[in-house]
């Protein structure tokens, strides 16, 4: 189950292109299958929110691994 502040990567066969140069955040946890993520590296001000199915993602960091890595 991924929860909020989970750090995770994108299953190569569902991404775009780019996708695998951002480092991918879980913002809420997941609920029925999905779970909405939001790139933390990139330079806008209103960042995109993806909902993906979970079958979509992969855990790359868990929560209590990602200190260093924060919403902003």
């Amino acid at each position: 189950m991924f929860k909020r502040g989970d750090i995770v990567e994108i299953l190569e066969e569902f991404q775009d292109q780019g996708d695998s140069t951002f480092i991918w955040i879980v913002l809420h946890d997941e609920e029925k299958g999905r779970v909405d993520i939001t790139p933390i590296d990139i330079d806008l001000k209103i960042k995109p929110i993806y909902t993906l199915k979970t079958d979509q993602i992969k855990l790359a960091v868990s929560n209590s691994q990602a200190g260093a890595h924060r919403l902003r």
